[in-house]
Formats: C-alpha cells, structure tokens, sequence
C-alpha cells in the first residue's frame, strides 16, 4: 500500500481543525505546511496577520493545538531560521519535521535538536536546488522530501517532470535513505514516482478537493 500523507497549507487555525476533521480515523500522519512569507509566499498560520499569539498560548499549555492525540504531526518548515521556532513547535506536539536545506546555515543544529527530542527528522530539497548540499547531512536525517516544484508553497501545483531524474540519480546513489515527495502528487505521478525511488507522498489537492475523500484516499494508496 502506498504511504500516502495528507498535506496542507493553512491560512489560519480554523482551516487546520476542519481538514484534521476530514481525515481523522483515516490515515495515522498529517503534514502541516508553516511559511513565514520570507522563505516562501504567502504567510501561513502562525505567520498570518497576528496568529502567532494562538502558538504561544499553545506553548504555555492554555490551549492545545487540533486533534494532536490523533495524528503524528509532520511540519514542513518553509521558513527561513527554522531553529528559532522548532522549540515552540515541539512543545505543541509536533513529532516530525522537514528542514530545508536552503533555508538556514544550521541544518545541522536543527536535526540535533529534532533528534534530541526523539523526535523525526527529515531534509527538503526544491528541483533547482543542488542535491549535492544534502551530502553532510545524509547520515543525521531520517528521510528527505523532494519538492515536486519550486513554486512552494501554494496548492495546486503541478509536478516539474524534471524532478524526476534528480530523484532517481539521488536515489541511486544513496538507496539507504528513505525519500518522499510535496507537490503534484496524484493517481497519474505516483506510479513514476515510485519508479525513481519514492516511498513517501504528501497530498493534498488530491486528497482535499474531492467529493468523497475516503474514496480518494483509497485510490491513492492503491496506485
């Protein structure tokens, strides 16, 4: 059965708690986009308009975030010094999450803190991004995600057939290392995907645009 994760890039908290909802009982993980607006456009929660309050309140256990007993939560940091928010982020009960490798010139700090905390963590890396920077820290992630476009951070996105290649000459050379995939994930791109070495895939217009998403999910993990 293909490993599929339902992915999201939320506006505000309310859009989080309503697509948990849709997939809760249906899948065990969850993948969470946060964009700070600077790595990559637009703004997510908590980086849109004054959300970030809700994280604090989150931080000082006043609140908790949405449905966390029900699902491992995976972030995809798009935010440039993703170190300054992974404390925060671990103490809302995030389990996993993605650093990219363009993103900060910590790379190493950040997986040490991740794994301190018994926690996963994994590489992201866009199509126009040099595979060859991953090379220090193959041996500290637990996974890398492809980006299946360079145009982060919005739904809909189709996948660049040229990340493809890149995928299968880096999985060629480094077969140990699990790989997913964000962006342009569908019933048409995941069998070529699987071709090339990916094991992993983050969906969410597929799996969030569509009238019945049990259905959807079904299919998915079936191609």
């Amino acid at each position: 059965m293909t490993d599929i994760i339902p992915g999201m890039i939320p506006q505000n908290l309310n859009i989080i708690r309503e697509k948990l909802e849709m997939v809760k009982d249906l899948v065990k993980k969850v993948q969470i986009d946060l964009v700070d607006g600077k790595y990559a456009p637009p703004k997510t929660w908590p980086f849109n308009g004054d959300q970030y309050d809700q994280m604090v309140k989150m931080v000082r256990g006043e609140e908790k975030f949405p449905h966390i007993d029900d699902f491992l939560l995976e972030i995809d940091m798009l935010v440039l010094h993703p170190i300054e928010y992974l404390s925060d982020l671990l103490s809302i009960g995030a389990r996993s999450f993605v650093i990219h490798i363009d993103s900060t010139d910590h790379v190493k700090e950040c997986l040490k803190t991740i794994k301190d905390a018994g926690c996963e963590a994994g590489l992201g890396i866009k199509p126009s991004v040099d595979s060859a920077l991953l090379d220090p820290f193959l041996f500290q992630a637990d996974f890398i995600q492809f980006m299946g476009n360079d145009r982060v951070g919005y739904n809909g996105v189709e996948l660049d057939s040229a990340v493809l290649s890149k995928i299968k000459n880096f999985h060629l050379a480094h077969s140990f290392v699990p790989i997913q995939i964000d962006i342009g994930v569908n019933l048409e791109t995941i069998p070529k995907l699987k071709a090339v070495g990916v094991s992993r895939f983050i969906s969410g217009t597929a799996v969030f645009t569509v009238p019945d998403i049990k259905v959807a999910l079904t299919k998915l993990q079936n191609a």
